[in-house]
């Protein structure tokens, strides 16, 4: 029996793959920038600032935004002071954060994306793919099925505990991702969900601890097993202004029905005060 399905593009028969497409006007701010559509930002970035296709299609949609894109040559991506490869994989991830910030900031695109579930996800436009593109089909619907995985309907008892638990909530997907993040880690962190979900946890890892949590947890992912398996650990985090502070997390893998690992979750809590009070006492006594 063959699984049911449902075209997330512009030409979907179902209203859902309509809305729920980059093509569609949706406004959302993204690192500080008040876009029209996914496919607009798509587009624009595919010139350097101050052309002015760029400019044109930021603040456009379908169609629109796809003609603003032609003339481009294709070699380049541009955004924050960076130019990144043309289709490459940092592209990609750039262009992912954009497509999970729109989310982030449209709880209708996200009730309407938990709508489909048990469905399959497909980007189906007519067309033929090219070699190196913005984002292929297939993440893309790798993305949105990660974003519905997480998405929990509103009201449930489930989300509200993430939501309003005190101490902060942060799941990465296996590739390190996060995928998940709460109120708390905001407060925490001081970035807001646009910001921190399809960011790498880099984001908020002091830069001299990132390769031994990255050695760590893929090596954790791979054998299925932590070594602190839930214990508490005091470490160092970054914050979005830059600062540091000391930070008390516990880990656990999370894993799916036939027990491979998928992803790690986090729960976090300030504790600099105390640790600096330590400190201070212990220099006292010396």
């Amino acid at each position: 029996m063959s699984r049911k399905t449902i075209n997330v593009s512009f030409t979907s028969d179902d209203w859902r793959g309509v809305a729920l497409s980059n093509f569609s006007l949706s406004p959302f701010e993204f690192e500080g920038r008040l876009l029209a559509s996914v496919e607009g930002f798509i587009q624009g970035i595919k010139f350097p600032p101050g052309h002015a296709s760029r400019e044109q299609a930021f603040a456009a949609s379908a169609w629109d935004a796809k003609a603003c894109g032609q003339g481009a040559e294709k070699q380049f991506a541009y955004w924050d002071g960076t130019q990144l490869e043309f289709g490459s994989d940092a592209h990609h991830a750039l262009v992912e954060r954009a497509l999970r910030a729109r989310f982030a900031q449209h709880e209708g695109l996200r009730r309407v994306l938990a709508s489909t579930q048990g469905l399959d996800i497909q980007h189906l436009t007519g067309e033929s793919e090219p070699e190196r593109t913005s984002m292929p089909a297939a993440l893309f619907c790798r993305i949105l099925t990660d974003i519905r995985d997480a998405v929990t309907a509103p009201g449930d008892l489930a989300e509200r505990i993430v939501e309003q638990t005190s101490d902060a909530l942060i799941y990465a997907d296996h590739a390190g991702k996060i995928v998940r993040w709460n109120q708390a880690a905001s407060r925490l962190f001081g970035f807001t969900p646009a910001e921190a979900l399809g960011a790498g946890l880099d984001l908020i890892i002091p830069e001299h601890l990132r390769a031994a949590h990255w050695a760590g947890y893929d090596a954790a992912l791979a054998s299925g097993r932590m070594k602190l398996e839930g214990r508490p650990t005091l470490t160092r985090g970054l914050k979005k202004d830059g600062g540091k502070c000391y930070v008390e997390m516990t880990f656990a893998l999370v894993k799916d029905a036939g027990g491979a690992a998928i992803g790690s979750v986090a729960m976090a809590r300030d504790v600099t005060e105390r640790v600096e009070a330590e400190r201070a006492r212990r220099a006292a006594a010396r």
